[in-house]
């Protein structure tokens, strides 16, 4: 496994951060995006970390990433689910001829609007 990078003050609400990407992206991207009265004191404390840094801290992240895939992958079977529940609520006749005996709106499987 590769050894992470860290750098301080990637981004001006964290002390230190891995580098995920050149460092020379992010001062591109400072450059060009920005508030110009911020980029010399962001430029400036921007630099990669020359010393070891704790091993706690590399769990830490190494936990943090690992819980984030979990949480996408979460993220994406619930997006999923949601999906097949509303095609099963806007198609299910019992449901939709039951909303047309109380309703009477103009839904047509979509939406109200058309």
């Amino acid at each position: 496994m590769k050894k992470l990078k860290f750098a301080w003050h990637i981004h001006h609400e964290i002390l230190v951060e891995p580098l995920t990407e050149p460092i020379e992206n992010r001062i591109k991207f400072i450059k060009e995006n920005k508030p110009k009265e911020e980029q010399p004191l962001r430029l400036k404390l921007l630099k990669e970390v020359k010393g070891e840094i704790p091993k706690s801290i590399v769990k830490a992240r190494k936990a943090y990433v690992k819980a984030r895939k979990a949480c996408v992958k979460a993220g994406k079977a619930c997006d999923k689910a949601g999906e097949a529940c509303v095609k099963k609520i806007n198609t299910n006749k019992t449901l939709l001829a039951l909303h047309k005996k109380e309703c009477g709106c103009n839904w047509n499987g979509k939406n109200i609007f058309d």
